[in-house]
């Protein structure tokens, strides 16, 4: 089991893996916007299931589910529960606006 330092660790690589590859997906359509998935975006889901999978994530949901704890703790809280139990409204905006 990763220590906390070591699963903080693995999380803030994972989420430059994350804005890799919204970097990626922005140059994808810096010419025209195309709503449709299609085979371009392929490459760019596989390349962050790999950067994810290299950290130790087994799925996408696993590392957003240990990247939101994280938020929640960056946030000032012990954990959901506590965030959900102490929260304001402007808690939730900044905890909103930690993945923009």
């Amino acid at each position: 089991m990763p220590t906390e330092a070591k699963s903080q660790e693995r999380v803030e690589l994972g989420r430059g893996a994350v804005d890799t590859c919204r970097a990626a997906h922005a140059q994808l359509h810096s010419e025209s916007w195309d709503p449709q998935i299609h085979e371009d975006h392929t490459p760019l889901l596989r390349k962050l299931e790999a950067d994810l999978t290299e950290q130790g994530f087994n799925s996408l949901d696993e590392f957003f589910t240990q990247s939101e704890a994280l938020n929640i703790k960056e946030t000032g809280f012990k954990d959901r529960d506590d965030f959900e139990a102490k929260a304001t409204k402007a808690d939730y905006e900044a905890l909103e606006l930690k993945w923009q």
